[in-house]
């Protein structure tokens, strides 16, 4: 007599693989939530960027940065070295025009690094004659209230020259590297909005404000979709096996009865 699919099924063989299947769909389940929660996020909140918050509320020194710090507008009490600061190029203000970037060593009252926008220079020339000023001034040892939005790392790029560099990117760890820094470094930098630029010839530096606008990640929306049909292969699978089983269970079963 040939056995149902609903019979071999009912074996506690394929009803601990039932079992298996369900928690294969249940971990893939998770996962396709996981990544369909980080499908659809809005980069700021229009609060992030309108209400300044104290640093240490948004981001902590030596620590990576938490999900949605990038574009925080927030205020820092700051030491700025501007003997140390350098030149960034490949810098693009909100009107299109491009140039360079000066950058200082920021430092916290609990002596924390943060790398500081300092100002926007048109050309080469300019942002090394901005430098040098910086470098000449009296420095006063003295906190500075300072407010800006913070902004994510870049890839570091190599220097053409060490001895008096001019960065191709703003990359922290580059920075850090150069300054030597000895204290625990924040994983953003700050771009400066108040106070304005401070060495001659400089402008203030100006980016397009964060979207707040919702975005589609779709590389997460195309993992959400994958991890959910593979809950659906699990089971599928299961049902495949216990398919087949009966099926060969039922094919050695006719064969005995004509050799019988």
């Amino acid at each position: 007599m040939n056995s149902t699919w609903w019979q071999v099924a009912r074996r506690p063989k394929w009803i601990g693989a039932f079992f298996i299947a369900m928690a294969f769909a249940a971990i893939c389940a998770l996962l396709a939530q996981w990544q369909a929660s980080r499908s659809f996020e809005t980069a700021v909140t229009r609060n992030q960027i309108t209400i300044a918050k104290p640093i240490d509320q948004v981001v902590n020194a030596g620590v990576p940065a938490r999900a949605g710090a990038v574009g925080s507008l927030v205020t820092a009490n700051l030491m700025i070295d501007y003997s140390n600061a350098l030149v960034v190029a490949n810098r693009v203000q909100k009107d299109g025009s491009q140039g360079f970037w000066l950058v200082g060593e920021g430092r916290t009252e609990t002596n924390n690094v943060i790398a500081v926008s300092l100002g926007f220079a048109a050309t080469k020339a300019q942002a090394i004659k901005s430098q040098a000023a910086l470098k000449g001034l009296v420095q006063i040892q003295a906190f500075t209230p300072i407010e800006g939005l913070l902004m994510p790392s870049e890839g570091p790029k190599a220097l053409a020259n060490s001895t008096s560099p001019i960065l191709e990117s703003l990359s922290l760890g580059q920075l850090v590297n150069l300054w030597q820094v000895d204290a625990k470094a924040y994983p953003l930098f700050l771009l400066a909005s108040k106070p304005a630029a401070i060495a001659p010839g400089l402008e203030p530096v100006s980016i397009t404000p964060p979207s707040t606008e919702t975005q589609i990640n779709w590389l997460s929306a195309f993992y959400a979709i994958e991890w959910t049909l593979f809950c659906g292969f699990g089971f599928f699978l299961w049902w495949r096996l216990v398919r087949d089983a009966q099926l060969l269970e039922n094919s050695e079963s006719q064969a005995k009865e004509s050799l019988g």
